[in-house]
């Protein structure tokens, strides 16, 4: 599953997604510079409202609207949607209908096991796109990462406490970049069908459609720190990159990311 991801700035991302920013953004602890976005906290998210596209926070893992019927069990926490599956799991398949999203990121994390023993020591490594972004031409080089968007899918629920928007992150293989680290990835939208993934007259076959493997282009692949695999570490340091094979055993472990 993917279970951490950065998007380590805001500014830009406006322009980046051609979006306009929901006036309760601002106001969410989590709209900050993100370096290890984890499972139920807060992110961006862009979705079509009356047409125009629109940037709002929703909560990580897809939480289905019959999530809060009186007697109903409590769901999984479901913070992606394979992509084998996504069009045939009820749950997925009516948010692949009527609820597409674009998730901003800059980035991904994967775990990579560095022996075959029953209980492997794991290097988490840091996925990126290093080349210049529409917002910034010249943001290039290493450190500097470019906007990219995952195909998303999300869904509304009205609980006790108020309406709830969360949303899952779809996976699938991995490209040839990541296949060595890990058997499975986020699907990674080109920029020239970010439109049509959020087109609500494109049918449940033509959004399946746009579900393909990302080209590795300038994507680069680096080990980084053990800092990253505390879900509660969320600063520069845990991009930092460190020489392969520096998992150290005193680090929070982190389990696999994608299934």
């Amino acid at each position: 599953m993917c279970g951490r991801y950065t998007i380590t700035r805001q500014d830009g991302l406006i322009e980046e997604m051609e979006a306009v920013l929901d006036p309760n953004v601002e106001k969410d602890e989590w709209w900050k510079p993100r370096f290890n976005v984890a499972p139920t906290q807060n992110a961006p998210v862009v979705t079509l409202r009356d047409g125009v596209r629109t940037i709002e926070m929703m909560r990580w893992g897809l939480v289905p609207f019959w999530a809060a019927k009186p007697g109903a069990s409590k769901p999984p926490l479901m913070i992606n949607a394979r992509i084998e599956s996504v069009d045939t799991k009820r749950v997925f398949k009516d948010a692949l209908e009527r609820k597409r999203c674009l998730v901003p990121a800059d980035g991904f994390f994967e775990w990579k096991k560095l022996d075959k023993t029953k209980r492997p020591k794991k290097q988490p490594m840091y996925i990126y796109p290093a080349g210049p972004s529409k917002s910034d031409p010249l943001r290039s080089g290493p450190g500097k990462h470019r906007f990219i968007a995952f195909a998303g899918l999300w869904a509304r629920a009205k609980l006790s406490t108020g309406e709830l928007h969360s949303f899952a992150i779809i996976t699938g293989p991995p490209n040839d970049l990541v296949a060595p680290i890990h058997d499975r990835m986020p699907v990674v939208l080109d920029r020239s069908v970010w439109g049509a993934w959020l087109d609500p007259s494109m049918d449940l076959d033509g959004a399946r459609a746009l579900l393909t493997v990302p080209p590795v282009e300038d994507w680069r692949a680096e080990p980084v720190s053990p800092w990253v695999n505390a879900a509660d570490h969320d600063d520069a340091q845990c991009i930092a990159p460190v020489a392969e094979e520096e998992a150290e055993a005193d680090t929070p472990k982190q389990g696999r990311l994608f299934d």
